[in-house]
């Protein structure tokens, strides 16, 4: 059941506007040596839409390369993943920045930028990395949760609420990848043989997503980005989040992350 949408030309915290312009952005191209690219897919399209400064929704479409760090700011949520948001669950594509989404710390958070792009399979290069997205199937961590499957992009990250996170994260609670918890029988590795549109949300403040009854991590491009040292390269990245200037404007992270490895030593 999808929310109501709020009124048009309302504060940022409460509502927004109509897409007020659409534009395509294209860069020349930038050297792609200091990140893992797959090969032979250089680039990508983005589609994104965001809350400007006047409470009203942009929407854009940018060509980056098809890196896993960039692929990673679109690509958690598979298009039909319902989102809980003030007025109820909404299916993840059809959000508009401005909605109010529900927040697994208890808080309401306006969306200020979601992003998109079509997930598939290299076809035509062996070495290429296969696209693997991560299927956790209705229930598989207790009732409700989730509610029913749910698919989620390459690096998507489950909250974890455990005492065991304390050695590796200082905290009780942390971020894990969802495939560290791949069992082959109820989380399993999917590999797309078609497209498949994924979806990622930045809210105003960091903050776990309820998604079918999962929590999962909200986009934040983290607290190391250095890979993104070459000019060009990091102009590609920013250029995908105009609601910002500079990415220290996401603020601090609500929780720690784990690697897989951490999860599994635990």
């Amino acid at each position: 059941m999808n929310a109501q949408r709020p009124p048009l030309r309302q504060p940022p915290h409460e509502a927004t506007a109509p897409i007020a312009r659409a534009s395509i952005w294209s860069p020349s191209p930038a050297p792609v040596a200091p990140m893992q690219i797959r090969a032979p897919l250089v680039t990508r399209r983005f589609d994104i839409s965001w809350l400007n400064s006047a409470g009203e929704v942009d929407a854009a479409t940018r060509v980056a390369p098809a890196a896993p760090d960039f692929e990673e700011a679109a690509a958690a949520f598979a298009r039909g993943t319902l989102i809980a948001t003030q007025g109820g669950p909404v299916a993840v594509e059809d959000l508009v920045p401005g909605m109010i989404a529900a927040t697994a710390e208890g808080r309401m958070e306006p969306i200020m930028w979601i992003g998109s792009i079509n997930l598939f399979a290299p076809r035509g290069n062996d070495d290429a990395a296969p696209v693997t997205l991560t299927r956790i199937t209705a229930e598989s961590f207790g009732m409700a949760r989730p509610m029913t499957d749910v698919v989620l992009g390459p690096r998507a990250r489950l909250l974890l609420r455990d005492a065991r996170c304390r050695p590796f994260a200082h905290s009780d609670t942390a971020f894990a990848p969802a495939r560290a918890f791949v069992d082959g029988i109820s989380v399993i590795d999917v590999r797309p043989a078609a497209p498949v549109a994924m979806f990622h949300i930045a809210l105003r403040r960091h903050g776990t997503l309820r998604a079918a009854g999962l929590e999962v991590e909200a986009f934040h491009p983290g607290p190391a980005r250095a890979e993104l040292t070459d000019p060009q390269l990091a102009g590609y990245y920013l250029s995908l989040f105009p609601h910002i200037t500079t990415l220290g404007d996401f603020g601090p992270m609500i929780h720690p992350r784990l690697s897989a490895a951490d999860v599994a030593a635990m």
